[in-house]
């Protein structure tokens, strides 16, 4: 067990971000702002009170695209929840570019925080450490209470944070994987309906480029870790994973060679950008917001891209699941986000901070330029919601979504390797830039995962 944790924490050091999509704000930012929110009290009074009251401890990213809106009204939501459940709470804000080396180490070193948002593959991480705190009592007092909260969170976010059992981090957040397109560019090229294929959206990106070759038909990012969810992405799409279900290597089976076919066409007909292979997620953004590209390939859109380029935020629109040739019921990849909790001396309490934070929480979508959506449906009604994103999103995706290691019944422990040291990129980066040896790259890509899910054991 000791060895294990070692190489956690060494594979955290090495790997500081865990490299989940994440809509996180930039981390210069964020740094300049973590020395002045760390360990700070909301309240005057709750300083004066803390004898008599005890103090939760809250760690969060900066999950918004204004840090500034964000923490604000992290901090609102927290006085409020203190308030409710009688405590002191105390907010420090983490940068994403070392959150699971500073995680880890607090955890290894006992200093961890009673409560933290993180990336999605930390609490896999933290339990296999045994820092985790069992949270199954609040859906039991969920469901006394008849509370319609558990209905309208996805039992596949339940799901990928269960472990023995044991419910560790409550999921609070949604990111789905998408593509979206520039709807003026496909009316331009006579495009009128969403391809619903693998082939048909070949087709579409084939009239773009005959229509306007002077845009990039599809951008998508594999230079950087963005990598390891563009090529998950299209073998969910195709009903298959590079592992399966009874965790065997399986990028070598036909299924996912098809996935590999698909990228290669698409890269020796010139209908992803030339670059692919060493885009930046940033580099990404950039060309499609400024209506350089007709697709993109990366987590929803938020409004910020209205400030930018409005008229590409206005022309924005989700499309729906693509059918890949193996497949009739393609499944949508989505990130759930966690609300982590640690072990501690205040178990209840931690939970009753869990249980309230997840009744209030709304307001970080409403105000604190939160640009995903929150994993509670009954809240899909409110005005912040209403955009075409949003809607195609509720609509297109939502209802197949499914985390990145189904058919695997939760994150596998090899996972975070496989992500982490981002397994998947030479075999995706090589096939767009034009490698022809699909299924040696294949086979090289299996033994890697294999190798990973032998150390996990």
């Amino acid at each position: 067990m000791k060895k294990k944790l070692l190489a956690l924490i060494m594979t955290a050091c090495m790997v500081t971000t865990m490299f989940t999509a994440c809509g996180k704000a930039d981390s210069s930012a964020a740094s300049e702002t973590e020395g002045q929110n760390t360990a700070e009290s909301n309240t005057d009074e709750g300083n004066t009170e803390s004898g008599e009251k005890e103090t939760i401890e809250f760690w969060d990213m900066i999950w918004g695209s204004d840090a500034d809106a964000y923490e604000a009204t992290v901090r609102e939501i927290c006085e409020q929840v203190g308030e409710e459940i009688g405590a002191n709470v105390e907010v420090r804000f983490l940068p994403w570019d070392n959150f699971t080396q500073v995680y880890l180490t607090a955890v290894a070193s006992g200093t961890a925080p009673d409560v933290g948002t993180t990336g999605t593959t930390l609490p896999s991480q933290v339990h296999m450490m045994g820092g985790t705190m069992n949270l199954n009592s609040i859906l039991e007092d969920w469901k006394a209470e008849n509370n319609p909260i558990l209905e309208a969170i996805p039992q596949a976010a339940f799901d990928v944070q269960t472990f023995d059992g044991e419910l560790v981090a409550m999921p609070f957040d949604i990111q789905p994987e998408c593509i979206t397109y520039n709807e003026a560019i496909f009316k331009e090229c006579g495009i009128t309906e969403e391809p619903t294929t693998f082939d048909e959206f070949l087709d579409v990106c084939r009239t773009i480029k005959e229509k306007r070759p002077d845009i990039i038909p599809f951008v998508a990012a594999a230079g950087d870790h963005e990598v390891h969810t563009l090529f998950t992405y299209f073998c969910m799409l195709n009903g298959t994973n590079v592992v399966t279900e009874d965790l065997k290597p399986n990028v070598s089976s036909p299924e996912v060679l098809h996935v590999c076919e698909f990228l290669k066409t698409m890269y020796d007909e010139g209908l992803i950008a030339e670059s692919a292979a060493s885009m930046t997620s940033g580099e990404r953004d950039s060309t499609y917001v400024s209506g350089n590209a007709a697709m993109i390939f990366r987590h929803n859109l938020d409004s910020s891209v209205a400030t930018i380029n409005k008229e590409v935020w206005d022309n924005s629109r989700v499309m729906g699941l693509l059918k890949g040739p193996d497949t009739d019921t393609p499944v949508s990849m989505t990130y759930f986000e966690p609300i982590l909790a640690f072990n501690n001396d205040h178990p209840e309490l931690t939970k009753a901070f869990i249980k309230s934070y997840m009744e209030h929480y709304k307001q970080i979508y409403v105000t604190g330029s939160r640009g995903t959506l929150p994993t509670r449906s009954d809240w899909y009604s409110d005005e912040v919601f209403n955009t075409p994103i949003y809607n195609d999103l509720t609509e297109k995706c939502l209802p197949s979504m499914q985390f990145p290691t189904w058919p695997v019944k939760g994150y596998y422990s090899a996972y975070n390797q496989v992500e982490g040291e981002l397994l998947l990129q030479s075999i995706t980066q090589e096939i767009l830039m034009g490698n022809d040896d699909l299924e040696g790259l294949a086979k090289q890509t299996d033994e890697k995962i294999q190798k990973a899910l032998d150390e996990a054991k």
